[in-house]
């Protein structure tokens, strides 16, 4: 078969989404220490039960108890789904971390129905809503960029 022929071959999907949707809690949390930066990448990522807000809680606390000070945090929620009667609980919980951990903290999503609600969810409790639009914006607000 000629390499011109192989190209214009049959073609596979790569199953992108399915890969994206299989990282472990773990693995999408990342703290880059040259940078004193925290990534949380919660994209296509669901939580359905209060045991799953439990299990961030427990992943940060973790990840971030031996850094020994606080960290500069992006968080990815494009594709993020939150069961509507777990917002005051995850918002909770949200502000728990951003307070024991965090020194700065900004949020994207292209999702402007999701920056809405879950800002208004985050300034209930006091907690800055800092939501944009692209990781670009949210690394300039932090100054990360």
């Amino acid at each position: 078969m000629t390499e011109e022929r192989a190209i214009q071959g049959t073609t596979h999907p790569m199953n992108l989404k399915q890969g994206l949707l299989a990282l472990s809690l773990e693995e999408r949390l990342t703290y880059d220490p040259a940078e004193n930066l925290f990534f949380v990448n919660f994209e296509g990522y669901s939580v359905n039960t209060s045991r799953q807000i439990e299990e961030i809680r427990e992943a940060v606390t973790r990840i971030l108890t031996p850094v020994g000070r606080k960290v500069y945090t992006i968080v990815n929620y494009d594709n993020f789904t939150l069961a509507p009667d777990l917002v005051e609980e995850y918002t909770e919980m949200v502000k728990d971390v951003v307070n024991r951990f965090y020194t700065g903290v900004s949020r994207y999503t292209t999702s402007a129905f999701l920056r809405m609600k879950l800002g208004d969810a985050l300034k209930k409790r006091d907690v800055a809503p800092y939501i944009f639009e692209s990781r670009e914006k949210a690394r300039r607000a932090i100054g990360k960029e």
